[in-house]
């Protein structure tokens, strides 16, 4: 299964931007991606939330902005089935 996302959300923290999705990918995949309109990210959490490990474990990511294109790209390790992914931005 390759990395995708699935109930996307979008909404405010005052004059920040939020994105929040479910996500799931295998272990061996290629970097997944997701791409948002804005200059700088904030924060940002992903997180493996399946129950064989009983605790949020993060999973390695990182942030490149280029001309006012924000990408996330998320390095899965492992099989994912409920993953979650936060993301605050301007």
């Amino acid at each position: 299964m390759a990395f995708a996302t699935s109930n996307p959300r979008t909404g405010t923290m005052g004059d920040l931007k939020v994105f929040a999705a479910d996500w799931t990918g295998s272990s061996g995949d290629e970097a997944g991606t997701i791409t948002l309109k804005g200059g700088r990210v904030y924060m940002l959490h992903v997180y493996n939330q399946d129950a064989t490990s009983n605790e949020d474990r993060p999973t390695p990511c990182s942030v490149s902005v280029s001309s006012g294109t924000i990408t996330v790209s998320v390095y899965n390790h492992s099989d994912v089935s409920q993953g979650r992914l936060l993301v605050v931005y301007l």
